[in-house]
């Protein structure tokens, strides 16, 4: 399997792993994102899993991030663990350097995944932060969504809808911390 291939199933066994540990109470609770509840966090993570496994298969998605309404459902935990099912079923005989639409126009698939599997890892980051439980990213994961901001142009990166101006991170911060404040983060 590809390095993308791998850090998808990853990724991804992480946002269920977070969104199995919410508590009842906490699912209406603000999260650490402005203006979106835990639950809302959860429906946008569930709608880019769902844009990770429909690329791979093949099918159409939307070029637009999700928006957490549109990805609400009554069992988020059950409907993340269907998704890695087919996504384990599907990677084997992926062709990752198949073209798919993308926002940059016909993109390799392995390409057009870095986007939403990084939005996996970094969202599981935020499930754990907004119920006060610390997360550092396994090596591997941190290192491919490192490596992806690390090649976005700054102002594309900081454009209205992706992250904000980086925050300061202690200076004993881990290196998951780290990045998370320069991802404008309040750590």
């Amino acid at each position: 399997m590809t390095e993308v291939g791998l850090r998808a199933t990853e990724a991804l066994d992480l946002v269920i792993e977070a969104v199995q540990q919410i508590p009842l109470e906490s699912w209406d609770l603000p999260s650490n994102l402005e203006g979106w509840s835990i639950r809302d966090l959860v429906g946008h993570v569930t709608g880019s899993a769902t844009k990770v496994v429909t690329l791979v298969e093949g099918g159409e998605i939307s070029q637009q991030p999700s928006k957490p309404d549109d990805w609400k459902c009554e069992d988020p935990a059950a409907r993340l663990r269907e998704l890695a099912g087919r996504l384990r079923d599907v990677l084997p005989g992926a062709d990752l350097d198949a073209m798919r639409p993308s926002p940059q126009g016909e993109t390799p698939l392995h390409r057009v995944l870095s986007y939403p599997v990084a939005d996996l890892a970094l969202h599981s980051w935020d499930i754990y932060h907004s119920q006060g439980r610390p997360l550092e990213l396994p090596d591997a994961l941190l290192t491919f969504c490192r490596g992806l901001v690390e090649s976005v142009p700054d102002d594309m990166l900081r454009r209205p809808g992706g992250f904000g101006p980086a925050q300061p991170a202690p200076d004993d911060a881990t290196p998951t911390t780290r990045l998370m404040a320069f991802l404008g983060r309040s750590v």
